[in-house]
């Protein structure tokens, strides 16, 4: 495999596993009862970007590690 294709491949697994992540163990002002004025309730309360980061890279780690080796040695 390329590693420029690789690479391609792991950035689209990237970001589709972004939005599959994005939603789990948000809490939203409104479910804490801590609307700032001004924002939807909707609105993240305690949003932890690095967390979320870290998440997304490891599950898309795991699945792009096992893409390739289903392509390579299959």
């Amino acid at each position: 495999m390329n590693p420029f294709t690789a690479t391609l491949l792991y950035l689209g697994i990237w970001f589709l596993t972004v939005f599959v992540v994005l939603p789990i163990g948000l809490r939203t002002q409104g479910d804490d009862g801590s609307i700032v004025p001004g924002t939807h309730a909707g609105a993240p309360d305690n949003y932890q970007f690095r967390r979320m980061f870290l998440r997304v890279t490891i599950v898309a780690t795991v699945i792009w590690a096992l893409i390739v080796y289903m392509l390579l040695f299959t």
